[in-house]
Parts: C-alpha cells; sequence; structure tokens
C-alpha cells in the first residue's frame, strides 16, 4: 500500500513538471504579438530560451518614430532604428557633475529629434578619443566601441528601458553621493521593479556584401553590424540573462577585419558550445539554428544565434553556470558568468564607485582574465561597508555633485 501511495505522489509531481518548451508551445499556440515587450517572469523560470527568443524579437522590432516603443505598422526586420536602440544609453543617463536626466517622455522626444536631424555640431562635439560614432544607417546616434578590439566596460554600448531609467531617476541614483548615503544607512542592496531592462551591443566593421546579413549602420564614412547583442531582465532576483552573436563569430573573423591582438583573447571565435534548447533538438543544443514561429526566417534576424541563458549561480546539480558572448567577454571565455561577474557591481559608504577588482584572481598561463563563475566569495564583502547595486553595473557611471571627469571606467563623450 505503501508503494502504491508513494508511486502515485511520484506519478504526480512527475506529470506536473514543466519540461523545456512547454510553456513556449503554448505561448506559440496563442497567436502571439510578436511586438509586444514580455515580462513573464513564469517562463524566465521555467522555460528561459524561449522567453530569451521573445525579448530578442520584440526588442529589435522597429521602433516607433514617435515613441520608444514597437511600431506594429511594421515587420520585424525592417530598416531603421529598433525599440531598444531607442532607449536612453548610460552617457545620456549619467550626466556630468550629476545633472539630473530628464523625464523619459522628454528623453524619448529628443532621441527622435536627433534621428530624424542630426546636425554636424552634434558630431563636432564628439570626444574622439573615447572612439564614439553617430550612426546614420539604423538612424540613431549610437557610442560604439573601437571596431578592432574587444568592448569594453568604458566603451561598450549600453542601453536602458523606460523601468530602468526612470528607477535610477527617481532615485538619485545618477548621483553618486545618493549611493553612498544609501550604504551609510546600512541598506544592504537596490531592487529594481520587475520589468526592468538593459541591453548591452557590440558593432565592428563589416562589408558592403555583408549588409543584407545584419543589422548594420554606418559611422564617419565606415559600415558597421551588429555583432553581439545582451539582454537582461529583472524577472528574477538575480536578473535574467540572455546573450546572441552574428552567425559569422562562429569562427575568428579574418584578419581584414582584426589586425591589432592586445588582448589574446580578442575574436578567436566560439570556444564554448552554444545552448538552445527552443531551436536545437536536446541532444545537439548547439545546432545553430534558429527557432520557428517567431518570425526571423527571411530577415536580417535569422543570422543571430542564441549563446545561451542564465537563471542562477548553479544549475540544478549545483555547478557553477557559464554564459559567455565572445564579443564582449572574448578575455575570459571559459570562465564568464553574467550573475556572478555582475554581482561585484556594488557600493561603498565612501570612495569610489567600483570598490571591488572585476577581475580580482589575475589572468592564466595565456593572458586571460580568468573570471567568476559561481556565487561570488563571501569575503569580498567585508562587513556591511558595501550598497548592492542590484546586479546593475552602469550604476558605476554615476558622477559626484557638481564635480566633473570620468568615473568608475565609463568615459563620457
Amino acid at each position: 500500500m505503501k508503494f502504491i501511495v508513494a508511486f502515485l505522489f511520484l506519478t504526480m509531481t512527475f506529470s506536473q513538471t514543466v519540461f523545456a518548451g512547454d510553456l513556449c508551445k503554448k505561448w506559440l499556440s496563442s497567436s502571439p504579438l510578436l511586438s509586444e515587450e514580455p515580462q513573464d517572469t513564469a517562463m524566465a523560470a521555467n522555460d528561459p530560451d524561449c522567453y530569451a527568443w521573445r525579448l530578442f524579437v520584440a526588442l529589435n522590432w522597429p521602433a516607433a518614430t514617435s515613441q520608444c516603443i514597437a511600431d506594429t505598422t511594421r515587420r520585424l526586420g525592417d530598416s531603421g532604428p529598433t525599440v531598444w536602440e531607442s532607449w536612453r544609453s548610460k552617457f545620456e543617463t549619467y550626466l556630468d557633475k550629476a545633472e539630473p536626466p530628464k523625464p523619459w517622455n522628454e528623453a524619448c522626444t529628443s532621441a527622435i529629434a536627433k534621428v530624424l536631424a542630426p546636425s554636424s555640431q552634434t558630431l563636432a562635439s564628439l570626444d574622439q578619443k573615447s572612439q564614439p560614432r553617430v550612426i546614420g544607417g539604423s538612424g540613431l546616434p549610437r557610442f560604439l566601441p573601437p571596431a578592432r578590439e574587444v568592448s569594453t566596460a568604458r566603451d561598450e554600448e549600453v542601453r536602458l528601458n523606460k523601468d530602468t531609467y526612470e528607477f535610477i531617476r527617481s532615485n538619485k541614483l545618477y548621483d553618486l553621493g545618493e549611493q553612498e548615503k544609501l550604504a551609510q544607512q546600512g541598506v544592504k542592496t537596490l531592487v529594481f521593479p520587475l520589468n526592468a531592462k538593459e541591453v548591452k551591443s557590440h558593432w565592428a566593421e563589416i562589408e558592403e556584401s555583408d549588409k543584407p546579413r545584419y543589422h548594420w549602420a554606418t559611422a564617419n564614412g565606415k559600415l558597421f553590424g551588429l555583432v553581439a547583442i545582451s539582454i537582461i531582465t529583472r524577472d528574477l532576483p538575480r536578473w535574467f540573462w540572455a546573450t546572441w552573436e552574428h552567425a559569422d563569430n562562429e569562427k575568428r573573423w579574418p584578419d581584414k577585419y582584426f589586425k591589432s591582438r592586445k588582448d589574446p583573447g580578442a575574436f578567436r571565435g566560439w570556444v564554448v558550445s552554444s545552448i538552445d534548447s527552443i531551436s536545437c533538438p536536446s541532444d545537439e543544443l548547439d545546432c545553430g539554428k534558429i527557432p520557428a514561429g517567431f518570425g526571423l526566417q527571411g530577415t536580417k534576424w535569422e543570422n543571430y544565434r542564441l549563446r545561451g541563458t542564465q537563471t542562477d549561480w548553479v544549475d540544478h546539480r549545483g555547478a557553477p553556470t557559464i554564459l559567455v558572448n565572445s564579443k564582449i567577454e572574448g578575455a575570459f571565455d571559459q570562465r564568464s558568468s553574467c550573475i556572478s561577474c555582475h554581482a561585484l557591481a556594488v557600493k561603498g559608504a565612501s570612495g569610489g564607485p567600483m570598490p571591488l577588482d572585476i577581475a580580482p584572481l589575475g589572468v592564466d598561463e595565456l593572458g586571460l582574465l580568468k573570471g567568476y563563475v559561481g556565487p561570488v566569495p563571501a569575503q569580498l564583502f567585508e562587513g556591511d561597508r558595501y550598497l548592492g547595486l542590484d546586479f546593475v553595473w552602469s550604476l558605476r557611471c554615476a558622477r559626484r555633485k557638481g564635480e566633473s571627469g570620468t568615473m568608475g571606467g565609463c568615459k563620457q563623450p
């Protein structure tokens, strides 16, 4: 009798288990509006690869010219700026002398004005030393990393959605002094709203013949293609992380594009295999395909591959999880954990905006950063001196009230 009861219990538990793709199939069967920006915590936790692709499609949808949202009259893959490209960049959020950034609606209107009429004065005002480039092809002003080097914290492109931007603005977190006040008061961590999102991207020079296969833009007479993009959302306590690369990245890029070898890990191709349970069969998760039903086929976006998602420090067996993008984390791609790295985003009660070293473990015999995987060692956080920045590295760009200059490695144009 006990055996029968135990068997029935196990059968019921097993039948209630959510398998990869179950929530996705249910969602796809509902004939969803693909351009609708998702906020689905259940799917983020239980069907993360499907949720990643939902985000990818919605945020890469062409943006409306009057608002920083999707233009539902247009189709995925149409020319022009995408939804995430209409969001605020970190440079427009953390201003010199900790000046308050504009309210979202005003900032959005300003961005659209720049798109429709970029001025020569805007071009002339950019600090060329930090490699900013104003993009004409996709329409929006953008600050790009050097074309022949791996993206760095100083020059990567990071964009914040409305919820992230307004949380920072309303709590005055763009002011380093305000962050320090919270740390002095013993506040342990910030908590962003569930719909908070950020996008990190990386661009590189491409040839004219490559344009149909890339989301592209032009700057200073050069043609650039989007080669890497990461999307993070606050759906989960340690955020939800997903990253994509262009299919061309799988092999080392030819030297005609990347002649600089300052970083031994730069553009050496994919070392860590992709994991995509929605696009691929369970016995070949790195099949290099795209999912059906998302409207990607026949568009430039069919050339981008999900490299993986991350929802926690470790997997269900307790092994540290790894998530890597070879263009963004090329220097430590075999030891890359988005959650572990971003857990170092803290602010002390005084001092600079980056009290913890992002790579305290040094480098290996190849000169590559060792990086972090798994939970960050607790001894790094001495006592209660630090305010946790809720995994949001862009907050290190905050300025001190009335002071100018570079803060936290975020060089501003």
